[in-house]
């Protein structure tokens, strides 16, 4: 019998998101001087367009790899608008090249409240999964930061080659969770990745806002995940 289920983004979700920070040290190196939050901010307002031409469709582990670091040309150019594409791509390849060596610099660190969550839902007998849009190397990470011992489904989209908004990465989770759809919710902090794709698979998608930034989304909106409790199935 299909159980209930309760689905989860990592980065900026579950664990602190390390993507700003690598890229925040590469721009340092360059010597071009822009805040963290700053290119967090760019970073939020190139997801929507970037998912519109990498999200619907399926990708090869290659492709993975020059979506993101297109994404990080975006990103620069959304910090820099005055900058031109060839020095954004020669940026963006740094990065890439660097991604390696600098993330073993930035620690991977869980939100507070993501443990004891995980553990409460686990203990109740939810069918957990995790959902991400990452390379498939990610799954290393999962590992280390010790969350397969509450989540028993990872589904990573370098690994399946399906990317959020796609239906499909989230039918794969509920296909190996045994969860159902209708008694499902999915937890993400982009709208048009976790919310519009668990939608597009019939899920419950619910948008953390742990900043307060995204009042005007039409959908359930936490600020943290405790509140997640509140919209659960039973």
């Amino acid at each position: 019998m299909a159980k209930a289920g309760v689905f989860f983004d990592l980065g900026g979700t579950l664990m602190v998101m390390r993507r700003d920070r690598v890229f925040h040290r590469v721009l340092a190196e360059e010597r071009i001087d822009v805040s963290l939050e700053a290119v967090h901010a760019a970073y939020l307002n190139v997801e929507a367009g970037w998912l519109a031409v990498y999200g619907n469709k399926a990708i090869t582990p290659e492709e993975t790899e020059e979506a993101y670091r297109r994404k990080d040309a975006q990103a620069f150019l959304a910090l820099f608008p005055d900058a031109d594409q060839a020095t954004a791509d020669a940026v963006s390849k740094r990065s890439r090249e660097r991604w390696p060596e600098l993330e073993k610099a930035v620690p991977r660190e869980l939100y507070p409240d993501a443990e004891p969550v995980l553990r409460r839902l686990s203990d109740d007998g939810y069918a957990m999964a995790l959902v991400s849009n990452a390379p498939p190397e990610t799954d290393r990470v999962v590992d280390e930061l010790g969350l397969r011992r509450y989540i028993g489904t990872v589904v990573i989209s370098g690994a399946v080659g399906f990317s959020k908004p796609h239906p499909e990465i989230f039918r794969i989770a509920l296909r190996l969770s045994g969860a159902d759809a209708d008694r499902t919710v999915h937890v993400g902090d982009v709208y048009e990745s976790d919310v519009v794709g668990a939608r597009n698979a019939g899920i419950r998608g619910v948008l953390i806002d742990r900043e307060g930034r995204q009042a005007e989304r039409e959908c359930a909106r936490i600020t943290g995940l405790d509140q997640v409790y509140e919209l659960v199935s039973p």
